[in-house]
């Protein structure tokens, strides 16, 4: 393809994972007009995760759900399962493999919209002025397979980060013959288990995540919530543990591994002093799990991702400038943030914390909380359904505070599993490969 004016592309999106996939397919569909180059470290896609989300019937996305549920189920270790239902509501699984798939079907078949993978990603600077270039307009990014010229850049990367807490987890879709056990976690038949057998001690929350895909097929997770990421065996432990306890144990004749999963999601992302004080270069955005897609209290991010690549394309499409998502609202990052302080003052109370929301709160208010939609009288109620002392005292933001000190575990960080990470081309020069250790 042609340079465009006086760039190899219009824009340049470096990683290509669900982010910037996203991005590359909505402008790869519109007719922009934009060149457009899209480069990530892998060699290939696998069938590596799945996302969920709640939506309608009325969404462009519909054609790769794979499956959904109308009820969803909360339960405290031994207790009963509480059951949420809204009407008009599901909550839709999409396997990573069918994104993939529909993102790059999309970008094979635009003839201005390329994805380049196997090249490594280094450093972004600002180009230096030319005739043709004004001052203050364009970027360079040095790869693997040489440098490339923007006018924009989209850098979805993932990348480590301090946080108040790490969501960690570890799944398996399984086979297992119809022996699972969804009684024991209070999961009703055609139901979706979404925080089950909640426990909490002094090291946090732990629950099990199960999404009953047929009669004798399921994804299972087990999450644990920790000040500091977790090594992937011991998260991979609690996964096994589950697996063996709901009747379905690893290695058993009659239980079939069909694929895995894990992660590392920090919840109360705090960018660190340094990184603030890093001048940014004119030209860049950063989007993606590094640039703030997570929902802090829950971790959800696919929706707000698809939304963001939307307006991001068509603010692109009218020739204006990329953006990054949308800062969250004042009262809802307030609200986060006091939640997720409470949760590390009080690590060993936070399976009640849950329970009690699941209980007290009507679900078509929980599901506008969890959804980005709440109105003033949804966070009341979430607000009436919790003890009032411990969240009292959490009002002074130590957010900066308890995630510099979350960072200070170098030896876990290091131990984090290589989640979508794929071997650099041996080519000239080598930049630092993207990280993948916390993902979307």
């Amino acid at each position: 393809m042609p340079r465009t004016r006086a760039y190899d592309a219009d824009l340049v999106i470096l990683g290509a994972g669900c982010a910037g996939l996203a991005l590359a397919a909505r402008l790869a569909e519109g007719d922009s007009g934009l060149r457009v180059i899209a480069v990530d470290v892998r060699t290939d896609y696998s069938d590596d995760r799945s996302w969920c989300f709640w939506a309608d019937d009325a969404h462009d996305l519909r054609p790769i759900v794979a499956h959904e549920w109308r009820d969803w189920t909360y339960q405290a270790e031994g207790g009963p399962g509480v059951a949420h239902h809204v009407d008009g509501e599901t909550y839709q699984y999409v396997r990573g493999a069918d994104f993939y798939a529909h993102a790059r079907a999309l970008i094979e078949a635009s003839d201005r919209v390329e994805l380049r993978l196997g090249v490594a990603a280094g450093e972004v600077r600002a180009l230096h002025p030319s005739i043709s270039r004004p001052a203050g307009e364009g970027v360079i990014v040095s790869t693997s397979a040489g440098d490339l010229t923007a006018r924009w850049v989209v850098d979805t990367r993932p990348r480590r980060t301090a946080a108040m807490l790490f969501q960690c987890f570890s799944g398996a879709e399984v086979d297992h013959g119809g022996s699972l056990d969804l009684a024991a976690l209070g999961i009703a038949p055609g139901a979706a288990g979404l925080m089950t057998g909640m426990r909490a001690d002094a090291d946090g929350l732990g629950f099990v995540y199960v999404l009953p895909l047929s009669d004798s097929t399921a994804l299972v997770e087990w999450t644990r919530f920790s000040p500091s990421p977790l090594r992937a065996s011991e998260v991979r432990a609690g996964r096994d543990a589950a697996l063996a306890a709901l009747g379905a144990p690893l290695g058993a004749p009659h239980v079939r591994v069909l694929r895995e999963e894990a992660g590392v999601l920090p919840m109360g992302r705090v960018p660190s002093p340094s990184a603030d004080a890093t001048p940014s270069v004119p030209g860049v955005i950063v989007a993606g799990a590094a640039g703030g897609a997570l929902r802090d209290a829950s971790g959800y991010g696919f929706a707000r991702i698809q939304a963001w690549a939307r307006d991001c394309a068509d603010r692109l499409a009218r020739g204006e400038a990329p953006i990054g998502h949308p800062p969250e609202p004042f009262i809802r990052r307030q609200m986060d943030r006091i939640f997720l302080q409470a949760l590390r003052a009080h690590p060993e109370r936070t399976a009640d914390y849950f329970a009690a929301m699941a209980r007290g709160v009507a679900p078509a208010r929980l599901l506008r909380f969890l959804t980005d939609r709440a109105r003033l009288s949804d966070l009341l109620a979430i607000i009436a359904s919790l003890p009032l002392l411990p969240f009292l005292a959490q009002l002074p933001d130590r957010s900066r505070a308890l995630a510099t000190s979350s960072a200070r575990r170098p030896d876990l960080v290091r131990a984090l599993p290589r989640v979508r990470r794929a071997p650099a081309p041996q080519r000239e020069p080598q930049p630092q490969p993207e990280t993948a250790d916390q993902v979307a």
